[in-house]
């Protein structure tokens, strides 16, 4: 499959010759191959220390869906896309973050590591491929040990959400060293049928895997072609021979996927389009993006997890002209090397034909990304490797060698090293969201994402002021994104301009007709003023655009609660709670509604799952004090009313519940020192009073206390005196004075 006189870049199993076979040079060894994957393996192990960023929280910390394996079967229907976070059918990654949540949990260290795993799979398998590939040992360990030290794949292995690209690589290469094997045996053995069809099912299959991991895996036929017609003496006859053949399999497949992409299971929420300016300026702006691509590649430094790439309007730009004379030297070049059909192009085409479908020829989200350069960059590190290589080939020049060895030895060495440092360094950029969107920021001011993010962090920190301020920059810089006008409203209504508050979920509506979370959130506005028919609405609509929307069915549940259908209440709650069985709003709601029906002992259950999950929300330990007070439990009851006052020294309702259980007790002194402290907190609250009075009284036989509280409670409520225990009290202390 390759070509005789291209020895040293293409892989040849055995070359025969009239009177002998040369065995070709042995691969490099296990144990060599061992200690790369080590290296890549220890270059991201630091990353395990990081968070959850930025996609992470829709896709697994918000994400209910990946935490029931019942859910599992509906990956494979319409309502993937409303549950699962993604807005492609991308399964086989879902399914890793199933597998990933069972194992733990919501713990980002566990998630992190199948990342560097897959990561160091990836280096493995791109070695083989390599090995299968080329002849040469050296350019071999060149181009693997560029691609494990390029900075550029630092962003696809820190972000966990972003495992897509990860698992399409690993059913990608799989699938074309299993096509390389197959179709030697198919075109060069046909006595080995069984060992074919073993092979070539495995690549069929790997690459189905691929692209239901991400779609860029639908280049692999392309680049099976181009690599047939890059390593053949008669291309074009190997070319035509495959076509009727062994390329069918995978162009059925790509069929198929298509099919289930755009029809069976299409998005119907997912709506893209061109920049704007339409498809022009689309093209032109895309040429500049495609020669940044490369100099990424080439110069990985500035990286950025989000780039804001300025429209070309106008083809006299001066940096669109760059750009394209640019590229066109580069085509030229690769022009050049392709009449020769050198396996060099083969890896230059490789670069291009996987970078085609992130190119924006159907429209996507973020027109660039360095997670795009995943697959791409292995074909320009097999480039690096070649021309480093060639440094030093004799064929070139016999002249100055060992200079030229220096030289070539430098360069690996600074790049290696420089580049692995830089990687070790730049995982901490990923380490916490704050962290990742201040660096942001600092190398790309005009990223309106970085800044609603950076915000988001803010308010989640009770910073609404600084929140404020980050949406407001946002929204200079993009106004309309309907995220930033819903998470300003909810600054507004943080700080109680319900008005603007209004104003700015009404925006993000108006942005887009099916963002379900500014309709949850009037829904809330609407059920703290008492209107609960305009909440009910918003809810509603929130669940018709969301169905696993756990905050909108709390809220329903919550209504309901309120109009005393405590049935309707308790399957809200319930529902909220499949969706997302760690919501302790949920959690806490649903217990007071067996506690309401007169099942304590659900009651209790429930709200232990919710202390349990956060054991400092002091409602969660009032609520449960009540239920085990009801259930005669006093000691628990008094263990939590303890809580909730060790968490909130003014909480009054646990205070007066405390104090109620310890007079009950005959513990005179305990609760006195309970309704003590809600005099010093709020004096104005006739019982406790009473209770003072009658603790001293008849619990300490202290008329004198007892007589001070009773004026205590004449004097803040003179009415009390007309009361018949009052009357009684004071006729009592009257003749005990007497």
């Amino acid at each position: 499959m390759c070509r005789e006189n291209l020895p040293g870049y293409c892989r040849q199993d055995k070359v025969k010759t009239k009177n002998k076979t040369i065995v070709a040079e042995k691969p490099l060894s296990a144990c060599v191959l061992i200690l790369i994957a080590a290296f890549s393996f220890l270059l991201y192990v630091n990353a395990t220390h990081g968070n959850f960023v930025y996609d992470d929280f829709k896709i697994i910390v918000e994400n209910s869906f990946i935490r029931q394996w019942s859910c599992l079967p509906k990956v494979f229907t319409k309502d993937y896309f409303a549950i699962s976070g993604e807005m492609t059918y991308r399964p086989l990654v879902t399914i890793s973050y199933f597998i990933d949540y069972a194992i733990w949990h919501l713990n980002p260290f566990g998630f992190h590591l199948t990342n560097i795993i897959l990561h160091t799979i990836n280096t493995v398998l791109f070695y083989r491929l390599l090995h299968t590939v080329l002849s040469n040992n050296k350019i071999i360990l060149l181009s693997i040990l560029f691609f494990v030290t390029h900075p550029v794949l630092i962003e696809t292995v820190n972000a966990i959400g972003y495992r897509e690209d990860l698992l399409s690589a690993t059913f990608l290469l799989i699938s074309f060293i299993y096509f390389i094997k197959s179709d030697s045996l198919f075109y060069r053995e046909n006595d080995q049928t069984i060992r074919f069809v073993f092979y070539y099912s495995i690549s069929l299959v790997a690459y189905l895997c691929a692209l239901f991991s991400k779609e860029m895996s639908i280049t692999l036929p392309a680049l099976l072609m181009l690599f047939v017609v890059f390593s053949h003496q008669k291309p074009w006859l190997a070319f035509a021979k495959r076509f009727k053949g062994i390329y069918t399999g995978y162009l059925a497949i790509s069929l198929f996927y298509l099919t289930i992409r755009f029809i069976a299971l299409s998005n119907p929420a997912l709506k893209t389009a061109y920049q704007p300016g339409g498809f022009w300026i689309n093209i032109f702006t895309m040429i500049k993006i495609l020669a940044s691509y490369i100099k990424l590649s080439f110069f990985p430094v500035n990286l950025n997890a989000d780039y804001v790439v300025p429209l070309a309007e106008s083809p006299s730009e001066v940096t669109f002209v760059l750009s394209l004379l640019f590229l066109i030297s580069i085509f030229i070049i690769f022009t050049i090397v392709c009449k020769t059909r050198n396996i060099f192009a083969f890896w230059m085409a490789w670069f291009f034909v996987t970078l085609l479908p992130v190119m924006n020829i159907m429209p996507i989200g973020n027109i660039m990304a360095e997670r795009y350069l995943y697959i791409p960059v292995m074909g320009f590190c097999a480039v690096k490797g070649i021309l480093i290589y060639r440094i030093t080939d004799r064929t070139l020049s016999p002249r100055a060698i060992p200079l030229r060895q220096t030289v070539q030895l430098v360069l690996v060495t600074l790049m290696l090293g420089g580049y692995g440092f830089a990687i070790i360094r730049k995982n901490g950029t990923w380490r916490d969201e704050f962290t990742l969107w201040t660096k942001t920021i600092t190398r790309s001011p005009s990223s309106y994402r970085a800044h609603c993010n950076l915000g988001n962090i803010y308010i989640e920190s009770g910073l609404a002021e600084r929140a404020y301020m980050e949406y407001q920059i946002a929204l200079r810089i993009n106004p309309n994104d309907p995220n930033v006008h819903s998470n300003l409203g909810n600054v507004y209504s943080k700080k109680g301009l319900i008005d603007k508050a209004f104003e700015e979920y009404n925006s993000a509506i108006r942005l887009d007709r099916n963002y379900a979370q500014p309709h949850n959130n009037l829904g809330n506005i609407y059920f703290n003023q008492g209107s609960l028919d305009k909440a009910r609405m918003e809810y509603e609509e929130a669940l018709r655009i969301k169905p696993d929307y756990a905050l909108a069915h709390n809220g329903l549940g919550n209504i309901y609660n309120r109009t005393g259908d405590l049935d309707k209440a308790g399957e809200e709650f319930k529902k909220s709670l499949h969706y997302d069985n760690r919501y302790i709003p949920a959690l806490i709601n649903l217990g007071v509604n067996y506690a309401k029906r007169g099942q304590l002992s659900e009651a209790v259950t429930e709200l232990k799952k919710a202390v349990e999950l956060d054991n400092n929300q002091s409602q969660g330990h009032y609520n449960l004090g009540l239920a085990y007070e009801k259930l005669g439990k006093q000691t628990e009851a008094i263990t939590e009313y303890n809580i909730v006052i060790r968490l909130d020294p003014n909480n009054l309702n646990a205070l007066y519940a405390l104090g109620s259980l310890y007079k009950g007790l005959g513990l005179a002194d305990s609760a006195i020192n309970a309704f003590q402290r809600m005099i010093i907190l709020s004096p104005d609250i006739a019982d406790v009073y009473k209770n003072l009075i009658f603790l001293y009284l008849e619990n300490k036989n202290d008329k004198e206390m007892s007589l001070y509280y009773l004026k205590e409670l004449l004097r803040i409520d003179p009415s009390q005196a007309q009361n018949d225990d009052i009357k009684q009290l004071l006729e009592r202390l009257r003749l005990s004075r007497n």
